[in-house]
Parts: structure tokens; sequence; C-alpha cells
């Protein structure tokens, strides 16, 4: 290659950079895949009805730290 002159170790360095770019790309894809399946989740649980109370919750949090803590309010399924 007339006029450049190619140091291995700076192309590592743009290897490496490369490498890190396309790791955190696959990690994002995999983290909006896992946001999707927990919104599709989200969403059949409300289209089949298995919903909490917002009264039972907000009494939940309330109870939190006092000396009569309820339990955790679950959906009936």
């Amino acid at each position: 290659m007339r006029g450049w002159t190619v140091y291995p170790a700076t192309m590592d360095t743009v290897n490496v950079a490369i490498d890190q770019t396309s790791s955190r790309k696959t990690e994002r894809q995999a983290r909006i895949a896992w946001e999707a399946a927990g919104i599709a989740e989200a969403r059949a649980d409300v289209a089949s009805g298995r919903l909490v109370d917002e009264a039972a919750v907000d009494a939940w949090i309330d109870s939190i730290g006092t000396e009569h803590e309820l339990p955790v309010p679950y959906a009936g399924r």
C-alpha cells in the first residue's frame, strides 16, 4: 500500500472497536426483544382480565414498613 503504513496494533484496536460496537448492537437488540416480550405478556394479561385492583395495590404500599404489613396483592387467575 503505497503511502500508507499499517500498524498491527492499530488494526487490533480497530477490530476491538468494531467488536464492541457489534456487541452493543446485539445487546440492544436482545434488550428490545426482551422488552417487547414483556409488553406482549402484559397486554395478554390485561386482555384476559388478569389485573390487580388499584386500591389493593395502594393499601399494600401504604402498609409497607408498618406493624400490619399486607401481603402482596396478586391478580385472580
